[in-house]
């Protein structure tokens, strides 16, 4: 059984007094609280049995398909990890347990095939879109995330694009004064 104790008081804010009214006692019978408390939340995501690698990023979490899962092929401790790797001047996402990219990051996957994946990361990894399939790379275990969107590059602003141009001097080169390019009366002893 608990008790649950309320207590009352009146306060003055003009003179800062606290007076007490009363209390109230209130008693619930713990028994049947935990009952109600215990309920537990029911899955409603099933395992995706389909044989083609795709990923779907979600909200919160990555969902794989069993294909996918069973070519990154994680161990039971592994952690499934996603980092950015350069192909053709681009960063793309690539895939892999941390076995395969050799530290100790990531996530744990699921008996559900999900992984948790949320906040910062799951927003650059959206710039890249929302179902991604998985292509082999030139190292074993990490998979290329070809996404369903393209990327945008960022852009340069206009005023940094042509700053030759705002520039009086066209090169170096060109100074006429021949005493700024002879360093010869200078000493460089410390």
């Amino acid at each position: 059984m608990k008790l649950d104790i309320l207590m009352h008081y009146e306060v003055d804010e003009t003179t800062g007094e606290i007076k007490f009214i009363g209390k109230e006692e209130i008693t619930v019978d713990s028994a049947s609280a935990k009952a109600s408390k215990s309920s537990t939340k029911k899955s409603t995501s099933k395992v995706d049995d389909n044989p083609e690698p795709l990923i779907t990023l979600e909200a919160n979490k990555l969902v794989l398909t069993q294909g996918a899962v069973d070519a990154l092929n994680p161990c039971e401790d592994c952690r499934i990890d996603i980092k950015y790797k350069k192909k053709d001047k681009k960063l793309v996402p690539v895939i892999g347990t941390d076995a395969a990219f050799g530290t100790k990051a990531g996530n744990k996957l699921t008996k559900t095939n999900t992984v948790s994946y949320r906040g910062a990361a799951n927003d650059k990894l959206s710039a890249f879109g929302t179902v991604f399939r998985l292509e082999p790379t030139e190292e074993d275990g990490i998979f290329y995330m070809v996404g369903d969107k393209n990327p945008k590059e960022p852009e340069a602003p206009k005023e940094l694009v042509d700053i030759e141009s705002e520039l009086e001097v066209p090169s170096l080169e060109d100074l006429d004064n021949a005493d700024d390019k002879d360093l010869g009366k200078f000493d460089f002893k410390l």
